[in-house]
């Protein structure tokens, strides 16, 4: 126990300090405690006053470089699925100035796609047209069509009202007036005849005379007695045939002027909505043919790609600080290329930020801010500052279990940094929740003596991070207490 004792006593001096300073250390830093020294004799432990603080940590890794927003060319044709022929394209790494053509591909068989794409655009403008001008030919047509039907069915209905009116009733009084002329004029011939006869008896005129005018009179009247019957006889064809044949004969033309009245309109409406929807079709085909020229003359334009800055062209796509599809065979003048294919990557050098893939633990203990050094593979000479940005938490699987992507922001980096460029990572960490901060030795089966008027007594705390020197106590424990620096045995 003296050795122990006198092992603590001499200790370096920046191991402890006063429970006052304790209490002002930093939140980055570890806090250092002060050891009450009851000397060496035996049976007496150091003790010390605990007050809170935190651990620091530090994370090495390795990541690589990647450039910030980087200009990745591929050609993504909208309605072009013809060949991708490499016409000219810039050399691997070369720099080229904004402006300057990356790549140009064939447009030979683009070309003949709108030639045939223009010839669509005449025919369905054409057509289009022809569909407006049936349309209103049609409703022009259709309009006189149904006013003529209109007015046809307003003249049937008019006969109806007519023969109700006037001329139904006319014929019945004419065939009526007809029979009673007829009828009057026998009567009338046969009093003539009657008076004849008398009057001839009288008279001292010849028999030859008396026979001759009696004789015509009796002719005459035995003709209207015969035009008498037809009379009657027509008029009882006319009440029960002819007049019931011309009533229904007006009724049924005013029903069948209605009848076809309705029948046109159903055929018009029928025909507005073909014509509607012809027009409709025509327009959609000419809006589909117009979209298809333009898309085509839009992917013309794709095919050749300019450098939107000063930059370095890099064939393929970097991918996990690997550049994939970087074959220079495959890119050379003549070779074909697929469509949404990341043909070159273009970047500006010096524009680069880090990218590093770390553990859970490790990635959730960087803030935003966090301070890194990143040292070059290829410059291990030179140092390269930046700034931690966790971005978006999304896990990535690999053999060692999730890893999650961290980036680092570098102000200044060196034109000579390329991109996938390997470095390595150093920060210092420190977690935002102070704790009672104790040595480790103190700490014994989840316990830690704790010094009375007494002696000692054992308390059950709840440990956090330790650096292998210094543990957090994040229950159990309260500013100010005093505790062994090494646990009873």
């Amino acid at each position: 126990m003296k050795i122990l004792a006198l092992t603590l006593a001499l200790l370096p001096a920046k191991f402890f300090h006063s429970s006052a300073d304790a209490s002002n250390a930093p939140a980055t830093q570890t806090s250092e405690v002060a050891v009450d020294q009851h000397g060496p004799s035996e049976g007496e432990k150091a003790t010390l006053s605990v007050h809170r603080g935190s651990l620091s940590d530090s994370i090495d890794a390795q990541g690589y470089f990647e450039p910030v927003d980087p200009f990745e060319v591929r050609i993504r044709p909208k309605t072009y699925s013809g060949e991708l022929t490499i016409k000219s394209i810039a050399p691997n790494g070369a720099a080229l100035k904004k402006g300057d053509a990356i790549i140009e591909l064939d447009p030979v068989t683009i070309d003949k796609q709108l030639e045939a794409a223009e010839n669509e655009v005449t025919t369905a403008h054409a057509n289009l047209t022809k569909a407006q001008a049936d349309a209103k030919l049609g409703q022009e047509q259709e309009a006189l069509a149904l006013q003529m039907q209109t007015e046809a069915t307003q003249r049937a209905a008019d006969e109806v009202k007519w023969f109700q009116t006037v001329d139904g009733p006319d014929i019945l009084l004419e065939t009526d007036l007809a029979v009673k002329n007829a009828r009057a004029n026998v009567e009338d011939q046969q009093d003539e005849v009657n008076e004849l006869k008398k009057m001839y008896k009288s008279d001292d005129l010849t028999t030859d005379t008396a026979d001759i005018v009696v004789k015509r009179a009796v002719r005459s009247l035995e003709t209207s007695k015969v035009t008498l019957k037809i009379q009657e006889e027509h008029a009882d064809k006319v009440k029960t045939a002819v007049y019931p044949a011309r009533k229904d004969g007006v009724l049924e033309a005013s029903q069948q002027a209605q009848q076809q009245l309705q029948s046109l309109q159903t055929a018009q409406a029928q025909s507005k909505v073909l014509r509607e929807t012809g027009l409709v079709t025509a327009l959609a085909n000419t809006k589909a043919a117009d979209e298809h020229f333009a898309d085509l003359k839009g992917d013309k334009e794709k095919l050749t790609v300019i450098a939107p800055a000063d930059g370095v062209v890099l064939y393929g796509q970097l991918t996990g600080g690997a550049l994939q599809g970087a074959d220079e065979r495959s890119l050379r003048i003549g070779e074909k290329i697929g469509p949404q294919q990341v043909v070159v990557t273009f970047y500006t050098p010096g524009k680069m930020r880090f990218h590093v893939d770390l553990t859970e633990a490790k990635f959730y203990s960087i803030h935003l801010g966090t301070n890194a050094v990143l040292n070059p593979v290829a410059f291990a000479d030179r140092k390269i500052e930046g700034v931690c940005d966790p971005g978006a938490r999304v896990p990535v699987s690999s053999q060692q279990g999730p890893l999650f992507g961290l980036f680092v922001n570098c102000p200044k980096v060196d034109a000579k940094i390329l991109p996938g460029m390997r470095a390595a990572f150093h920060a210092e960490v420190a977690d935002s929740d102070t704790a009672i901060i104790v040595p480790t030795t103190a700490v014994a089966d989840g316990r830690v003596s704790v010094k009375t008027d007494d002696g000692f007594e054992w308390r059950h705390v709840v440990v956090g991070k330790s650096d292998g020197k210094h543990t957090e106590i994040k229950q159990g424990l309260t500013d100010g207490e005093e505790i062994f620096v090494e646990a009873q045995k």
